[in-house]
């Protein structure tokens, strides 16, 4: 198999590990929506939703796993040298930012929500507003990764 030919598989392995991951964020964001629309009509009805939204949690770990791995990859072939580029510096801060805020911010929301609906005690607004920062600081981010990762300015 040439360089070219592993290049290209890492690349497209890349891509799909960012699909996994943005598609998981986008399938999250709609659920919990669908969730407060659920939770608004009947609390009782509302925990069904969630359950159904726990398989995207695992696409998006496998999406930032793969990515990170194939981006090694891509880092090693090309000897580092997106690595001095501003666009990817911008594009790397951002891909820890998204870990981050999916960390520190969004599991956190999760948690609380979660033990909000097993103790059946109502859920805070504040839990709401979280959320729903969450997901736009996830998807602007992502529409930004998207942009860098296209035009690749410097």
């Amino acid at each position: 198999m040439s360089t070219q030919t592993i290049f290209q598989s890492l690349v497209v392995t890349h891509l799909i590990g960012f699909l996994l991951f943005a598609g998981g964020t986008i399938a999250d964001f709609i659920g919990i929506r669908q969730f407060w629309k659920q939770y608004a009509l009947d609390t009782a009805k509302a925990p069904a939703v969630m359950q159904a939204m726990s398989p995207f949690a695992v696409f998006m770990r496998i999406g930032i796993g793969v990515i990170i791995l194939s981006g090694i990859g891509i880092m090693a072939m090309t000897h580092g040298v997106f690595g001095e580029q501003i666009w990817f510096r911008i594009k790397f801060g951002l891909v820890l930012l998204v870990i981050a805020n999916t960390l520190l911010v969004g599991q956190r929301q999760r948690v609380q929500l979660k033990k909000a609906l097993t103790t059946d005690t109502a859920i805070p607004e504040k839990i709401k507003v979280n959320l729903n920062r969450f997901h736009l600081v996830q998807l602007v981010c992502i529409f930004i990764i998207i942009l860098l990762s296209v035009f690749k300015f410097n």
